[in-house]
């Protein structure tokens, strides 16, 4: 019993990821978008970023409870873009950045 316990526990905890899509003003060539991507990929709780440069917004992807918002905003407008909002979304970054490629 106490096996399984453990197991439920690990299997809980290290599946679970945030996403987070945060609209962003600014973002007008492949470098914004780059420069962006490799901003928030540094931070160590990151598990993947997708940039949408036609569409203007970032999905970031975190372990545990996601980014604070304050720290996003930080990150995105260090980089020289505003940030116009934050939200929750059930989907992961890769079902998102595959849907975006289809078209």
């Amino acid at each position: 019993m106490k096996k399984m316990l453990i197991l439920f526990t690990f299997l809980t905890t290290s599946v679970y990821a945030a996403t987070q899509k945060i609209e962003v003003n600014g973002m007008v060539c492949a470098f914004c978008a780059q420069g962006i991507e490799k901003s928030l990929s540094k931070i160590e709780t990151t598990k993947d970023v997708y940039v949408n440069l036609d569409e203007g917004f970032v999905i970031l992807e975190s372990s545990n409870d996601g980014l604070k918002e304050d720290k996003i905003k930080k990150i995105i407008v260090d980089s020289g873009y505003d940030v116009t909002k934050i939200s929750l979304v059930n989907e992961t970054a890769d079902v998102i950045r595959k849907q975006y490629e289809k078209e």
